[in-house]
């Protein structure tokens, strides 16, 4: 059976389903993840969409921080859960602390290190990589 990942957001109105292996796990640095998790790394599990994934209950409310790139949030508590880019068709970033089980994701890399906060530092030996 294909592995199941549930998670939602603090209020619980806003739900999802991904199925299967996440394509990757990573940390993301970028100051615009940074800005919209208001924390100093975001970190997300990229899952396939056709096929592997779908809202299960109310459907979350959308913003588009810049051109190519959407982001949704509950409508209601605000929680940030989720990513999405034109140069990443059919795939969907979703917050790891937004999942139920988020232990199972194991981070495999670090991105966008050239605009991490600068009194940040992690003590792992993932790959890092500057940029896209």
């Amino acid at each position: 059976m294909m592995e199941q990942h549930e998670g939602g957001c603090l209020c619980g109105k806003v739900r999802f389903r991904a199925s299967g292996k996440p394509r990757s796990v990573f940390h993301c640095h970028c100051f615009s993840c940074r800005r919209q998790t208001g924390g100093a790394v975001a970190s997300f599990a990229a899952f396939p969409v056709a096929g592997h994934f779908a809202w299960t209950a109310e459907a979350p409310a959308i913003f588009r921080s810049t051109p190519g790139v959407t982001r949704r949030f509950c409508p209601h508590c605000g929680t940030p859960l989720s990513y999405e880019a034109e140069k990443y068709p059919d795939e969907i970033h979703l917050h790891i602390g937004v999942f139920d089980r988020p232990d199972v994701l194991i981070p495999e890399a670090h991105w966008h290190t050239e605009e991490k906060v600068a009194w940040f530092e992690t003590r792992d030996d993932l790959p890092r990589h500057p940029g896209d």
